[in-house]
């Protein structure tokens, strides 16, 4: 946030503070890694009847211990009670379970959607939004316009979702801007030609560097819109870090460009078949692949999985565009199938690695709407400890069904995970706070604005106090009498959606609290006029116990 502070100073602490935190015995972190696993036979049907024994599971190509197993099978019944093939063979299914608490995301990304394209499918997810409300399911509805706009907490209230997706069909879209960038390269690509071609010279050699310059120009304003687009997913994937249970993000957009410029280049080749050689370093030149990836891991870190709507539907060829007047202009069907394949290419990347599905090419979106309904009340769920524990990198996952179960089946699940360290976690829980509002007190804190003094430039100090109950924390006794650790983590938007950064502070209390007194400790928080919101996390660093508050501040006017 320009021009806006936030910084964390410890005011009043009831007992002295030591100048480095405490010692404290090693706890077990009991975090597991979550793969549900859709498993389907040859013909597409559900696979039930499987057990713990039938799967294995390896992180980065090493076996891993599968210590929770269960088949979970909703009151939809998934596949709609028609068994897969294999069933036969395998004998009784072990006890199903209740799935758990599963969140939904619409998410219409208005930065690559046409208007008429988005429109064209809203009527059938309203339809399936509302089917799946009265089936229990939490929706949430968002948007991309740029930047991330959460338009709904979370809800199954079928009429408040109709109402909010009827007002996401009158927004605007960027969509159309895509497509006249793209346009616009073309034409200049077609004047530095038609330029040297009349000029007695030959349009490939004197005029190349011009011609590819004219796609670079493209390809780069491509690659950051997909750099944007993944920014808005990934803010959103990770502010879901906080929700519990399984999250799906049913994404619309009219796709985004994998290798950017891709076609274009392509189209070069062919208008100058003497370069086509040349061609290749340039097609791979842009590469999005690594950024899709990214979101894909934290996604998997959260549980989330991508389905992708591409909206545009069965589109058709330039062949049959009036709009190009010189036959020699018009890009190939292998050009336009590059361009298809590539804006496809990465809604498939996301879907695919996060266990989901890229529906492509769907003039009615209904039934594959359907088959995403049965993702959420009929998988196999498997959670293991990762052996090299949070160390926050990326890791592989590969399942594997053994023995007859794996005869014919077809397996589906997450394929990459980031090991997000347990400090990055509270963050991301905390960002959720300030972004759903998704508060949580196990500790049974207070969370308090004081009053409010002009500081630094056009900055004001608010006092935000937090009041411990007696007893709330855990203690550690040592030498010099017992102790609490607090960690505090704090991050405030104002009414225009600018973020400060994230802050944390660690807080050692010496001294044994008075019994059945609270403690309230002050952090100055310094913002500029205007209202706020302020997200806060209190974390018991003993006892890994963490609340989490959300709370408003008209700053510079109060009363």
């Amino acid at each position: 946030m320009r021009g806006a502070l936030l910084l964390l100073v410890l005011v009043v602490v009831p007992a002295a503070a030591q100048e480095s935190p405490p010692a404290f015995d090693d706890s077990v972190d009991v975090r597991l890694v979550n793969i549900d696993v859709f498993v389907t036979d040859k013909k597409g049907r559900r696979v039930d009847g499987l057990g713990r024994e039938d799967f294995v599971v390896y992180q980065d190509g090493r076996p891993v211990e599968v210590t929770h197993f269960s088949r979970v099978l909703g009151a939809s019944g998934g596949s709609g009670g028609a068994a897969g093939e294999l069933d036969a063979e395998l004998g009784s299914e072990p006890p199903a379970t209740i799935p758990d608490p599963l969140t939904v995301v619409v998410y219409v990304d208005n930065s690559t959607l046409t208007p008429h394209h988005r429109n064209r499918v809203l009527d059938e997810v309203e339809a399936f939004v509302v089917e799946q409300a009265g089936a229990g399911v939490g929706f949430m509805i968002a948007v991309y316009d740029p930047g991330l706009k959460i338009l709904t907490p979370v809800t199954a209230e079928a009429d408040r979702a109709r109402e909010v997706l009827a007002k996401i069909g009158k927004m605007s879209a960027r969509g159309l801007t895509q497509q006249s960038e793209r346009r616009q390269a073309m034409d200049q690509i077609e004047s530095i030609y038609t330029l040297f071609l009349d000029l007695g010279q030959d349009p490939c050699s004197a005029g190349w560097e011009q011609m590819i310059a004219a796609v670079d120009t493209y390809a780069q304003a491509a690659g950051s819109r997909v750099q944007s687009a993944q920014s808005g997913l990934l803010g959103l994937t990770r502010s879901l870090g906080g929700v519990p249970g399984r999250k799906s993000i049913l994404y619309l957009s009219d796709g985004l460009e994998q290798r950017p410029g891709i076609d274009l280049y392509s189209f070069l080749g062919e208008l100058c078949p003497e370069r086509d050689r040349e061609m290749f370093a340039f097609m791979t030149r842009w590469d999005e692949t690594s950024t899709l990836t990214e979101l894909a891991e934290y996604a998997n870190a959260h549980r989330v999985t991508l389905y992708a709507l591409e909206t545009a539907g069965l589109t058709g060829f330039s062949s049959a565009s009036a709009e190009i007047g010189d036959r020699r202009f018009m890009p190939s069907a292998r050009v336009d199938s590059l361009r298809v394949g590539n804006l496809q290419g990465s809604l498939f990347v996301m879907a695919d690695q996060t266990g989901g599905k890229a529906f492509l090419n769907a003039n009615s979106p209904g039934p594959e709407l359907e088959r995403m309904a049965e993702d959420f009340a009929d998988y196999y769920s498997l959670g293991f400890a990762p052996p090299t524990g949070w160390d926050g990198d990326s890791h592989a996952i590969r399942v594997e069904l053994v023995g007859r179960a794996a005869k014919g089946a077809q397996l589906r699940y997450r394929q990459r995970y980031r090991a997000i360290p347990e400090a990055e976690r509270m963050a991301e829980r905390t960002l959720a706070t300030l972004v759903l509002g998704w508060e949580d007190n196990p500790l049974g804190t207070e969370i308090r604005v004081g009053d409010q003094v002009p500081a630094a430039g056009k900055t004001w100090r608010v006092p935000v106090e937090i009041v411990l109950p007696a007893g709330s924390l855990g203690t550690l006794a040592r030498p010099d009498g017992e102790n609490q650790l607090l960690r505090v983590l704090m991050m405030a938007e104002d009414d225009k959606g600018r973020r400060t950064p994230m802050r944390e502070k660690v807080i050692p209390l010496v001294g044994k609290p008075e019994e059945d007194e609270p403690r309230t400790l002050v952090v100055n928080v310094e913002l500029e006029s205007g209202p706020h919101t302020i997200a806060v996390c209190v974390r018991d660093e003993i006892n890994r116990v963490a609340s989490f508050h959300k709370t408003t501040v008209d700053v510079g006017n109060q009363l």
